[in-house]
């Protein structure tokens, strides 16, 4: 039985507002008049430059309304759990490239605000969640999911994985936008829609669910229920200190060149403060994911320069150059390289033995506690890596458990 039919047989889901019902089986009866393949409306530009490395688009699209301090938390720290888990993707034998995107409806004064496009700079998304302010109370989800699909630069590559997320815990069908609108696109873009509600099943709020449910159904997407209130319980662990210490040493490695490697250096300390402000968890957490070939800044790092091949060392003028190299001979400035190359591998191995150390601690001590025997508590983390690698893998991809990060010349 078509998704869409389940959609309208299911008791609970009956219960929908009935505009929200009406205009979706208008919009499923179009769909399917259309065959399996919709045309597209208001195409927007699309790219199929992807380095020859196997594109993955995840647009994040959270809600920042009054209630949802702890789902923004969240995204800060755990959204490094999912590009930890994609580093281990690959295609045909070629690692992906990672394209992130944040949106935040629900928010005071603008109802949908685009924080950032999509970008490879895992540094880039980072701030965006960091620059996030709770508050205000109108969640539109339509409207956000619709304007996802329109603004961002979504690539028509057949090979690719797109997906939207979106999390909250109020109604689905509020605003003026309604979610039907953005099904024709969201099909014809061949976007996932993943929807997470935001209850930690004690408020009462459950009878919203099967609208997130469905919503996530109808275009082939999964749905989950988290609690985005919860924290894992602090524990210090012999290790964090030596990580700190490995990422100072990892960050010298980097060599800033050009117009905003100033600016790029700085936020990278920025954003590893902010991480180790949260907690020790989460500066591992970003540090499990810093190791991986999907962080990195090719356009301000020599080192990930050469390694993406978007530059010639030959033919780099020296202004764009950092000023101890200026100076050097072309050889000089490949052995100053090859060894800073050399140092941040053996710095990425000892890391990964590390964070590996400190995973098997924390799960001890955590299986110790009498009040983390029950059942498992669902986070947004969870609901990230389970869907991107079920979907990712359904889409041709292939994860090696034991990927670890390298950097070539």
């Amino acid at each position: 039985m078509p998704v869409c039919a389940k959609f309208f047989i299911n008791d609970k889901a009956m219960s929908l507002p009935k505009r929200f019902i009406t205009f979706l089986f208008v919009t499923s009866l179009a769909l399917a008049a259309s065959g399996d393949e919709p045309q597209q409306q208001n195409p927007t530009v699309t790219t199929n430059k992807t380095d020859g490395r196997p594109l993955t688009q995840i647009a994040i699209l959270l809600d920042t309304s009054g209630s949802m301090r702890g789902l923004i938390d969240q995204a800060r720290c755990q959204l490094w759990n999912a590009v930890s888990e994609l580093a281990k993707a690959s295609r045909n034998g070629a690692p992906i490239k990672l394209e992130i995107a944040i949106y935040q409806y629900g928010c005071s004064p603008s109802v949908v605000r685009q924080v950032t496009g999509f970008t490879e700079d895992l540094d880039e998304v980072s701030r965006a969640l960091f620059s996030l302010k709770i508050g205000g109370s109108k969640e539109f989800c339509g409207q956000a999911i619709n304007q996802a699909l329109d603004a961002l630069e979504w690539t028509s590559a057949p090979s690719a994985y797109r997906a939207i997320f979106i999390a909250g815990n109020e109604s689905f069908d509020q605003g003026k936008v309604n979610y039907g609108e953005a099904l024709p696109k969201a099909l014809s873009k061949k976007v996932l829609i993943n929807s997470i509600f935001c209850d930690n099943k004690a408020k009462g709020n459950t009878a919203l669910l099967p609208q997130w449910e469905s919503a996530a159904q109808l275009v082939g997407g999964l749905s989950f229920q988290i609690n985005h209130n919860h924290h894992l319980p602090e524990l210090n662990t012999p290790f964090d200190a030596r990580i700190r210490k490995l990422n100072t040493e990892m960050n010298a490695t980097f060599v800033w060149y050009g117009d905003g490697g100033e600016e790029a250096a700085a936020n990278q300390k920025t954003q590893d403060e902010n991480m180790a402000k949260m907690s020790d968890h989460a500066f591992a957490a970003r540090m499990s994911a810093k190791i991986g070939h999907l962080y990195h800044h090719a356009h301000h790092d020599l080192i990930d320069a050469l390694d993406h091949k978007m530059v010639d060392l030959n033919k780099m003028p020296a202004a764009i150059m950092p000023d101890n190299l200026r100076a050097m001979s072309n050889k000089q400035r490949m052995a100053f390289l090859n060894q800073k190359i050399a140092e941040r591998q053996k710095i990425r191995r000892k890391m990964a033995d590390i964070i590996s150390q400190r995973h098997a601690f924390v799960q001890q001590k955590m299986s110790q506690m009498p009040n983390t025997k029950t059942a498992k508590v669902n986070v947004l983390g969870d609901a990230l890596v389970r869907a991107v690698r079920s979907q990712a893998i359904a889409r041709g991809f292939e994860f090696e458990e034991n990927r670890t990060a390298q950097v070539t010349k």
